[in-house]
C-alpha cells in the first residue's frame, strides 16, 4: 500500500473505523515535509467550543493530548477553548509567541452524506466557521478535521444534536495519529 501525498489532491480521507492510524500519521508527516519550511516548532490550534457537542472536536483533541503530555504547544482544550468569540483576538498573539512555527489547525466540519465520520488532511489553511455560514480568517498551515455531520441550510440547528460518541471517536483518531506520528523532537 502506498501512502504517497499527490500534489494534486487537496484532501485527504482516513477512516477511524479502521484501527491503524499509520497511514494518517504517515500523510501527516509527508505534508509537514512537503511545506518545506524551517519550523523552530509545531503549534496546534485545536478549534471549537466545549458548549456544543457538533463543535468540541478541536477542544476534545486539545485536552486529550494534553492529558498524554503532548510536547508542542497547543491551543484550545476543553478547559480553554479557541473558538469564534476569541480566535481572531488570540491568532495575533499566537503569531507573535511562534513566528516561525507549522501550525496545524484542528475543528469539526460538516460534509457530504458519504463523508460523515471521516478525517480529512490538508496542506490548506482551515476556514472555520465556513460550514454554518460564519467564516472566519483562514488558519493553519496544515488542516485536520474531523466531519462530523451533514453540510446543510440547517448544519448549524443540528450541531448541538451531533452525536458525541462519533466526536470522540473522530477525536481519538485524530489525537493517536498526531502522537503516532514522526514529528520533529520539541525544542
Amino acid at each position: 500500500m502506498n501512502f504517497n501525498i499527490k500534489k494534486e489532491k487537496r484532501y485527504q480521507y482516513f477512516a477511524p473505523d479502521n484501527a491503524s492510524t499509520i497511514p494518517f500519521s504517515i500523510a501527516l508527516n509527508n505534508h509537514i515535509t512537503y511545506l518545506n519550511k524551517k519550523f523552530e516548532d509545531l503549534v496546534l490550534l485545536c478549534i471549537g467550543t466545549d458548549k456544543i457537542t457538533g463543535d468540541c472536536l478541536g477542544p476534545l483533541v486539545g485536552s486529550k493530548l494534553k492529558q498524554r503530555k503532548f510536547p508542542y504547544p497547543l491551543y484550545g482544550t476543553l478547559e480553554k477553548p479557541l473558538h469564534a468569540g476569541n480566535l481572531t483576538e488570540q491568532l495575533p498573539e499566537i503569531s507573535l509567541v511562534h513566528p516561525d512555527a507549522c501550525t496545524l489547525a484542528i475543528d469539526a466540519a460538516v460534509g457530504t452524506k458519504n463523508h460523515i465520520g471521516l478525517v480529512s488532511l490538508s496542506r490548506q489553511p482551515l476556514s472555520p466557521g465556513k460550514g454554518v455560514a460564519r467564516p472566519l480568517c483562514p488558519v493553519g498551515d496544515i488542516s485536520i478535521t474531523g466531519i462530523i455531520n451533514e453540510a446543510s441550510v440547517s448544519s448549524e440547528i443540528l450541531l448541538p444534536y451531533t452525536s458525541l460518541y462519533l466526536v470522540d471517536k473522530l477525536a481519538e483518531y485524530i489525537c493517536k495519529g498526531i502522537l503516532n506520528s514522526d514529528l520533529p523532537q520539541a525544542r
